[in-house]
């Protein structure tokens, strides 16, 4: 049943990857996650756009676009059965040691954690700085085997200061569907 379960849902992520353009949540998967968000009010799901970037579900404000747009807002995730990285807290670290080593100037700051629903919830922080250049806000998820990490990134602080209420709806959307994900890899 778990599994028919499943294979209903991914088979709903394709009809809104491929078949609805006008869909505002997003079902993402890979290896050891899926799991959902919904675009805010007044911002656009886009699952194409992104997809050079290794982006399958990218987010932007109703008439803008992923390439112009001042603020956008994606998903990432990495793996908590890596030797750099055994548990979230190491997770966040390793993240924030990775931008404090390319950007000398980075100020890294504490948010308030969102609580997604009762025993989980999202560690906040956020990101700027001169040679850094943009302004985010990242949201650090633990589903056990991977870290979702949710992030808002804005080319002025303005469109940042504008963009936290939206962002935390868009935190607040995360779905944890299952980590039990089979990917067969097509014969070539």
């Amino acid at each position: 049943m778990k599994r028919l379960l499943i294979i209903l849902i991914l088979a709903s992520f394709n009809l809104a990857i491929f078949g609805q353009e006008d869909t505002k949540t997003a079902i993402i998967y890979g290896n050891d996650h899926t799991f959902s968000l919904t675009a805010p009010d007044g911002w656009i799901l886009d699952t194409k756009s992104g997809i050079k970037q290794g982006l399958h579900a990218v987010f932007y404000r109703n008439g803008e676009s992923w390439k112009n747009a001042i603020t956008v807002m994606y998903s990432n995730t990495a793996s908590l059965e890596d030797k750099a990285h055994k548990n979230l807290d190491q997770l966040i670290k390793y993240d924030l040691n990775q931008f404090k080593s390319n950007y000398s100037d980075i100020k890294i700051t504490d948010g308030k954690d969102i609580q997604i629903k009762e025993g989980v919830i999202a560690k906040i922080k956020y990101l700027s700085g001169k040679s850094y250049g943009n302004y985010e806000a990242m949201a650090y998820i633990d589903t056990g085997k991977i870290g979702v990490m949710i992030i808002m990134s804005s080319r002025t602080k303005e469109g940042s200061d504008n963009s936290l209420t939206a962002f935390e709806d868009l935190v607040k959307s995360y779905f944890f569907i299952t980590d039990k994900v089979i990917i067969e890899k097509t014969k070539k």
